[in-house]
């Protein structure tokens, strides 16, 4: 039964690759999708902290030992769930597909990225309810361009959404 539903998934995750895939080329989007995928990259986040400390201290003091614990575990979590899993990224898996930018790492499983991105969306959205939406759609265009530039396949980046969501929640809890 697991093994059908981890084909299935493959399957899925194999056909929405390509087709997203199909769509490299586009120089304009091309470029867009390597910025989106470098935001995530995680300097920014580094650079939204010390924001938050400039443009409202008290709230800061409050939301980086959050995200500080976030991303400890995070961090952790995906590296412990990588290496264990060992997914191929889909350039490496998938005829076809091409990387348009190189990769962190060798493996796929979760996208680190898009945790990260999840990670800072859901505590910043917490902080500032007003920027919930656009930092989620931030994030959610990160973990498309990780897709897009050949380096993850969709339920990598799902995972890493999850992941990134958890970590951030958990983070909140235990700083508050």
């Amino acid at each position: 039964m697991i093994r059908i539903l981890y084909n299935n998934v493959q399957a899925w995750d194999n056909q929405l690759c390509i087709r997203i895939s199909s769509l490299n080329g586009l120089k304009m989007l091309d470029l867009m999708m390597y910025g989106l995928s470098r935001l995530g990259d995680g300097h920014f986040y580094a650079v939204f902290g010390i924001l938050l400390f400039i443009l409202d201290f008290e709230l800061a003091l409050k939301i980086v030992p959050a995200g500080l614990i976030a991303f400890i575990l995070q961090v952790t979590i995906h590296k412990i769930v990588k290496t264990r899993t060992k997914r191929n990224r889909p350039f490496r898996a998938l005829p076809g597909i091409s990387s348009l930018m190189p990769p962190p790492d060798k493996f796929s499983f979760p996208s680190g990225h898009t945790a990260a991105a999840f990670l800072m969306a859901t505590l910043f959205g917490t902080a500032i309810p007003i920027l919930f939406i656009p930092f989620v759609i931030i994030a959610a265009l990160i973990g498309f361009s990780r897709i897009y530039n050949g380096l993850h396949f969709p339920s990598d980046v799902l995972a890493g959404m999850a992941l990134g969501i958890a970590c951030a929640k958990i983070g909140l809890a235990i700083a508050a």
